[in-house]
């Protein structure tokens, strides 16, 4: 009896230490992701970005301004939007609902359509599982003063 209860204690705790991990590895899996979205901003690498980016996503940018994927996609394709460097940091993400949402600050060198917007961002970002990985389904970045 006892070695039947100390066995199921023993499943019962690796089962939850099984469930950290899994939940720490969506954590990272969302910063790998953040990450390699920035890099693709940088490198302006539109295809990699739009996999990133649902189809159905909204953007909120610094002027407050909504955008769809379509206007963000040809912003970056046209040289509008323009990445020099980013680095981002502070990130923190919360799994809720099957959601994860990302928040972070980064500091980049950027300009939009030739005017420097170099400085500190912080935003946050939504995503959703569809089709086996993460979609960024809405977006939000405030300029730090």
């Amino acid at each position: 009896m006892k070695i039947l209860v100390c066995a199921c204690a023993a499943l019962i705790l690796s089962a939850g230490a099984a469930s950290a991990e899994g939940k720490m590895m969506k954590e990272q899996d969302l910063i790998d992701l953040e990450s390699a979205w920035s890099k693709a901003m940088m490198q302006k690498d539109v295809a990699a970005v739009s996999a990133i980016v649902a189809d159905d996503w909204m953007g909120q940018n610094d002027t407050g301004k909504a955008e769809e994927k379509a206007m963000f996609l040809n912003e970056l394709r046209s040289g509008k939007m323009s990445f020099a460097s980013m680095t981002n940091h502070d990130v923190h993400v919360r799994m809720e609902h099957g959601l994860g949402i990302v928040q972070g600050m980064d500091d980049e060198r950027s300009s939009f359509k030739g005017k420097d917007t170099s400085g500190t961002y912080t935003w946050m970002d939504v995503f959703a599982m569809r089709d086996g990985r993460w979609q960024a389904i809405a977006s939000q970045v405030t300029k730090v003063k």
